[in-house]
């Protein structure tokens, strides 16, 4: 409960923050959970920033605004790449060995990475070099120094869901609840397919289809009252709602 009111509190206030118009920005998702090669997308000539980012996470959601805005004012200049690192365990999340998100990597238009980390700090550089001054009728931006403090809550979140998801983990492989779940033919069974997202412990886990999270609510890793959701999707529904 508590880690939901920090993070909503910091979405809020990063959210009354935001500000400036989006042009005709060069933005594009380029990876949802899988590895990924940040030198692959780099851009001849301009500016590049990679942001790793998840949709469960506010400071992330905060931040979107902001980021689709910069890419918008200098659209010429700079290209954003998204990363949905999905969940902590995912195969992106691991190769780039993130501790806590939003987290973002800036290269140069000469292709050489300039900085890298919490967003505040990578911003500040971005911004420093773009001579961007936060909003069309020439205010500072007022998002970079609260993004400071949201990374500090960032990081806290990432280490707390870490320590948890590592307890749970030493815990199920005591009861041999960990044991993989059986695989799920998709082609053969279009009608469930794997698009669930369930909160096992504080950890976001998935995608599951509908069958799998049956098993985990047989196994008991999984109460039938626990909250599941769509990816992209704002609510959360109870598991039982999807089986009954």
């Amino acid at each position: 409960m508590g880690r939901n009111v920090v993070a909503g509190a910091v979405c809020a206030v990063l959210l009354g923050v935001a500000a400036g118009s989006v042009g005709a920005a060069d933005v594009e998702t380029i990876s949802r959970g899988s590895e990924v090669v940040l030198e692959d997308h780099l851009v001849p000539g301009k500016y590049v920033l990679f942001d790793f980012y998840a949709d469960w996470c506010g400071p992330c959601r905060a931040l979107e605004p902001h980021l689709n805005a910069l890419a918008g004012r200098h659209d010429d200049r700079l290209a954003l790449r998204k990363i949905d690192v999905v969940n902590w365990d995912s195969a992106v999340a691991r190769q780039h060995r993130l501790s806590s998100i939003p987290h973002l990597v800036l290269y140069g238009p000469d292709g050489a990475r300039l900085a890298a980390g919490d967003a505040g700090g990578v911003l500040r550089r971005l911004e420093a070099d773009l001579g961007d001054l936060g909003d069309p009728a020439g205010q500072p931006s007022a998002l970079v120094p609260v993004l400071v403090v949201a990374a500090i809550f960032a990081v806290a979140l990432g280490l707390v869901g870490r320590r948890r998801r590592t307890t749970t983990r030493a815990a199920a492989a005591a009861t041999g609840t960990a044991a993989t779940l059986p695989a799920v033919d998709t082609a053969a069974d279009p009608d469930d397919p794997a698009i669930w997202f369930a909160l096992l412990q504080g950890s976001l886990e998935g995608p599951f289809t509908r069958s799998q999270l049956a098993e985990l609510v047989r196994r008991g890793t999984l109460d039938r009252n626990a909250e599941v959701r769509r990816r992209g999707d704002a609510g959360w529904r109870a598991v039982h709602e999807l089986l009954d």
